[in-house]
């Protein structure tokens, strides 16, 4: 049954009125509400309205009513943290220190007294006064629980062994990473981290300081050692390594050298060292290995030839014919090709004594080839029986009694100190007993010497056969300026021999 159009009407007209009596009871209570609120909110007092002009940064205008405040009630404590920051935040800061030592003095609760504690001490901290912030710190040890200040007094450490380091006051800096690593529970991951590695690089700064300027390797190696176990860095290693082969203690500087190599198989620099100390030791098989290894990432003629040399060493022909042929694709030159063919020829002899007619008949045809290859370039093919008579034949007493036949000399990424290795040769054909180099690093940029070191060569005890290659490793006693454009120059009795530019590493 259908509602008539009066009906309808009347439940509107119903509807209406109850939305409104529902508005109007809102109205009342919220009127009601603010009404309670008001008669019952805090009255604002002179202390308040200072501490909320501080707080809007109107410190200047919220000064005269704290500083009345404390000559009325002295013994008032919540009235000094706030003249305290408003002093600060109007640079009258021997007031302010004045102020807080006062609200030290009251012993306020850590609420009250943290925020005044930490603004002055990162204002100490701001113009570089890290004792003042210290004292600060342990002045306000007493309040709250122990580890109240942990987190704010571990990145002021951290902070005060960044300015000690770039400042080169290095030992001081090692006892502020060490004070502010103890306190680093509350720091976040990463500064947590970046501890260890900015204490091994203070060691290994110091380090170099005890090895260039004292002379004294022993403290050198100490602290190197404890960079290494503050943190295993290959820079360290590499560092390490360098000492251990300059005194003589190649096991040592193996042992880093591998590390690193191992660590990071792209460090060529590294490779080239360890290769170099296998090979003073005679140990061949690993200087094999790490040979392979170099010429897999970095294909020159001089590594083919190293790799060549070491695999005759181990009567490894077929090694050495494809290092050789590698060295000879890169460089075509007569000499590479007269020694590929002298290791084909020495190779296929060997083949006949051990009765592999078959295999030898196949070294000797290329041999044959290659020998083609050098008549077609115009160099005598037997030129290489007469080399070791020709080169001692032509060497005169009075002229120096080596050859420098290769050489490498660099400044690495990130350091100060260039670097350098060169390849001599004893062209004199009898033992050397007596013999030092000298390298000498100029700045062709400021026209003067940065330093040299001595090379020594032989001696009676360690004398140099004839014809052999002796490998010199050497370093800068001074740091250099990384723009500038260096050289190595070799003497020999002060006589000029060669120079070399220094290559720098990006």
């Amino acid at each position: 049954m259908q509602a008539t159009p009066t009906e309808q009407k009347d439940n509107a007209t119903k509807g209406g009125s109850n939305l409104l009596k529902t508005l109007v009871l809102v109205l009342i209570l919220c009127c009601f509400a603010g009404a309670a609120y008001y008669f019952t909110r805090p009255q604002e007092t002179p202390l308040t309205r200072a501490i909320k002009l501080v707080k809007e940064g109107k410190a200047a205008f919220a000064l005269p009513m704290l500083e009345e405040l404390s000559r009325e009630q002295p013994d008032n404590g919540e009235v000094y943290p706030w003249l305290a920051r408003g002093y600060l935040a109007s640079q009258r800061y021997a007031e302010g220190r004045t102020a807080l030592d006062t609200a030290l003095r009251l012993h306020l609760s850590s609420e009250q007294i943290k925020p005044v504690i930490t603004d002055f001490a990162d204002y100490y901290q701001r113009r570089g006064d890290f004792e003042e912030a210290e004292k600060l710190y342990h002045s306000a040890a007493r309040i709250g629980p122990p580890k109240l200040f942990e987190a704010e007094r571990a990145k002021m450490y951290l902070d005060w062994a960044d300015q000690n380091t770039n400042d080169n006051k290095l030992e001081e800096a090692i006892h502020h990473l060490q004070l502010g690593e103890s306190l680093s529970g509350s720091l976040d991951e990463a500064t947590m981290k970046a501890i260890p590695h900015k204490l091994s690089d203070c060691y290994r700064r110091l380090a170099a300081v005890a090895e260039t300027q004292n002379q004294d390797d022993p403290a050198a190696i100490k602290l190197l050692e404890k960079s290494l176990s503050v943190c295993d860095e290959p820079l360290t290693r590499r560092a390490l390594a360098a000492i251990y082969a300059r005194t003589g203690n190649s096991d040592k500087a193996i042992e880093n050298y591998e590390a690193v190599s191992n660590d990071d198989p792209n460090n060529l620099e590294v490779r080239h060292h360890l290769i170099e100390l296998l090979l003073e030791r005679k140990e061949f098989d690993k200087a094999q290995t790490a040979l392979i290894g170099l010429t897999d990432r970095e294909k020159s003629v001089e590594n083919y030839e190293l790799l060549a040399d070491v695999n005759l060493k181990l009567s490894n022909y077929a090694g050495a014919v494809r290092a050789l042929e590698e060295a000879s694709t890169l460089r075509p030159t007569p000499e590479l090709l007269t020694k590929l063919r002298t290791t084909l020829v020495n190779w296929s002899n060997m083949l006949i004594s051990e009765k592999k007619l078959q295999e030898a008949t196949a070294v000797k045809g290329h041999a044959e080839r290659v020998a083609e290859q050098l008549a077609m370039m115009g160099a005598p093919v037997n030129a290489d029986k007469d080399n070791g008579k020709d080169e001692q034949k032509a060497w005169n007493p009075g002229s120096t009694p080596v050859s420098i036949v290769f050489s490498r000399n660099w400044l690495a990424k990130d350091s100060l100190t260039p670097e350098g290795k060169i390849k001599i040769r004893n062209i004199t054909g009898m033992p050397i007993t007596d013999l030092n180099l000298t390298a000498v690093f100029y700045d062709n940029t400021t026209r003067k010497k940065n330093g040299m070191v001595m090379l020594p060569v032989a001696s009676q005890a360690r004398p140099f056969p004839p014809g052999e290659d002796r490998w010199l490793y050497f370093s800068c006693p001074h740091t250099v300026r990384a723009d500038h454009q260096l050289a190595v120059v070799i003497l020999w009795q002060g006589r000029f021999l060669k120079e070399f530019p220094v290559t720098k590493q990006r």
